[in-house]
């Protein structure tokens, strides 16, 4: 009784650092200050927990498919903060950043918008989106923080893929102004 005991907590040790691994837990955050160009994107409204987003992500992605379009770099846009707002009422914008804008007519539920080229702080992440928010927010924060500048609410993931097992998550944090001293 006693090996088998030890044999399932061993199986579940190897599983639990296995996942860790192929998740990118211990891949490091790579944090700087760049000026991204400007954003042409395609997108739906996704309103409802974050972790949901992948179906709306992946109708958009299709549609690029079939229109021709380049969508290796995708991206959500999220809007509120999880910790504070019901997770049933979080709204973000999910699509496709393609690199010009397009002439294309969008079906219906489907929006387009440019973000003007601005200053960001980036967090890079090799790891999966899954666990990029626990690992590189933080470290934000603690960048903005370091610098006494106000976190700007809405943040912005850039999933680039290289291949069928590659993606790397760039998280854009829109610098923003000092609050006003008293």
């Amino acid at each position: 009784m006693k090996n088998i005991f030890f044999g399932v907590i061993s199986v579940i040790i190897i599983i639990f650092a296995w996942a860790s691994i192929n998740m990118g837990v211990f891949k490091p955050v790579h944090i700087k200050e760049t000026k991204y160009p400007e954003l042409f994107l395609v997108y739906k409204e996704h309103v409802g927990p974050y972790h949901k987003i992948l179906p709306t992500l992946e109708s958009v992605e299709k549609w690029a498919v079939e229109n021709k379009l380049d969508c290796s770099k995708s991206f959500g846009q999220y809007f509120d903060n999880p910790d504070v707002k019901e997770h049933a009422r979080l709204k973000s914008h999910v699509g496709c950043w393609l690199p010009s804008k397009t002439e294309l007519p969008l079906p219906e539920g489907f929006h387009s918008k440019t973000i003007p080229s601005q200053e960001y702080v980036v967090g890079e992440f090799l790891g999966s989106p899954a666990i990029g928010p626990f690992k590189v927010y933080g470290e934000a924060k603690e960048y903005f923080v370091a610098h006494k500048w106000p976190l700007a609410e809405d943040v912005i993931e850039i999933y680039e893929r290289y291949d069928k097992d590659s993606l790397k998550t760039y998280y854009l944090f829109r610098k923003t102004s000092p609050a006003p001293a008293n």
